[in-house]
């Protein structure tokens, strides 16, 4: 049977104003509340995560150059992700953030129960590195991009498809995304960006034929294409940052141009 995905519903607001120094912090209104940034891979693992087990939950995003006063009381490293899950009572980091919902909602669960299969998930997990750097310095200074990152990036996306290939699965945690596929995932939404100003970030369909038809099922996932970012406002960062501009955190607030 194919994956066709259930509508996921949700009246949560992903994109509200990022609070910065000076800004109150928002009454506690009871819900699971989730410390963002609109353009975090991190916290996007989180909303990912929310939105499958769909949850009711909050978001407060966060302006991370200029960052609120009371981020602290929240997160004690000044991060995001931090999920605040009664009054003053947050955890953070993404992955200790996941682990705990998958543990407090068993509803669509996503962590693997067998202690092998969860430790092999890990291991994509970990195996990814060479990609989230490389996006990293894509989006900040792709200039200084070396030729052995770009070999260790290949190496990485090798191994992704080497595991789509021994596990059989059209996802890699089986018929529909799971745990490990919603942690992978923010890093090659962003790929599958970049590649239109350069090729360097593209999946090479007959290198990896899986990996490549892999990125397109993702993109069809109920809960992926709800939390994306549309191409243009990448694209619009992208500019920006390699002008020299600030961020612009709000830039999904903007009326369309």
């Amino acid at each position: 049977m194919s994956y066709k995905g259930k509508g996921v519903k949700t009246n949560v607001n992903f994109n509200t104003k990022h609070l910065k120094k000076g800004d109150p912090l928002p009454p506690y209104n009871g819900k699971l509340r989730l410390y963002n940034m609109r353009h975090c891979p991190y916290a996007q693992r989180i909303n990912l995560v929310l939105l499958a087990k769909q949850l009711d939950y909050e978001v407060v995003n966060i302006n991370l150059r200029d960052k609120p006063e009371w981020l602290t009381a929240k997160s004690r490293f000044a991060k995001v992700p931090s999920l605040e899950i009664a009054e003053d009572v947050c955890i953070y980091e993404s992955l200790v953030i996941v682990e705990y919902l998958d543990e407090v909602y068993p509803q669509r669960p996503l962590i693997p129960k067998d202690p092998l299969k969860k430790a092999y998930d890990k291991i994509i997990i970990e195996a990814i590195a060479p990609v989230q750097s490389f996006i990293f310095k894509l989006m900040i200074s792709p200039e200084s991009i070396t030729e052995d990152q770009v070999v260790a990036f290949h190496k990485a996306l090798k191994f992704v498809d080497e595991q789509l290939e021994s596990r059989g699965t059209r996802f890699l945690d089986g018929s529909k995304p799971g745990f490990v596929d919603y942690m992978i995932w923010p890093w090659f939404e962003r790929m599958l960006t970049f590649k239109e100003k350069d090729d360097r970030a593209a999946i090479d369909g007959q290198k990896y034929k899986l990996l490549a038809k892999y990125a397109d099922d993702m993109l069809q996932d109920p809960v992926v294409t709800q939390y994306l970012v549309p191409k243009n406002i990448f694209f619009q960062m992208l500019d920006d940052n390699k002008a020299g501009k600030p961020p612009n955190y709000d830039i999904l607030l903007e009326p369309a141009k």
